[in-house]
């Protein structure tokens, strides 16, 4: 694939997860702008209506420790929290930290799987929203240099 062809998909798909996270109203137009050229992830969680989500151990996220290809590594989360309506879940230290934002039906029990890209070993963060109140689970994922488990970041 071409590299304007794959700067025009990425550039889509961020679109599309900012779009949700405006529409969902856990991001404002102006929050999602700086969302999008933060450098990392608590710019970002700052940017949440001016809120520090709480931890909570509510939030499962299960991924490898190592991941032998970055390109495509695959997370499962489920959250136990009640009525929550939306979810985020972003990656620090990616280019771009956003990767995805979910809308949900405040009587669904949210689990999902996805494969994502992790470009260096970061913490992978999933952020809730419940009755209006944020909450959030990180887990570290280690990319190795070639597969072979040398050269941890």
């Amino acid at each position: 694939m071409n590299q304007a062809r794959r700067s025009l998909l990425r550039g889509s798909v961020s679109t599309a997860a900012l779009s949700v996270a405006i529409a969902a109203g856990i991001l404002r137009p102006r929050q999602a702008e700086a969302s999008a050229l933060t450098l990392g992830v608590p710019d970002t969680l700052r940017a949440l209506q001016n809120s520090n989500p709480i931890a909570s151990s509510a939030i499962q996220i299960r991924a490898p420790d190592i991941a032998e290809n970055g390109a495509s590594v695959f997370i499962d989360f489920q959250c136990g929290l009640p009525h929550v309506d939306a979810l985020v879940v972003f990656v620090d230290r990616n280019p771009q930290p956003l990767i995805a934002a979910f809308q949900i039906a405040p009587e669904v029990v949210p689990s999902l799987q996805m494969r994502i890209k992790v470009a260096q070993t970061a913490n992978v963060w999933v952020v809730a929203r419940s009755a209006g109140t944020f909450y959030r689970a990180a887990r570290t994922v280690k990319v190795t240099a070639g597969g072979c488990g040398l050269g941890l970041n």
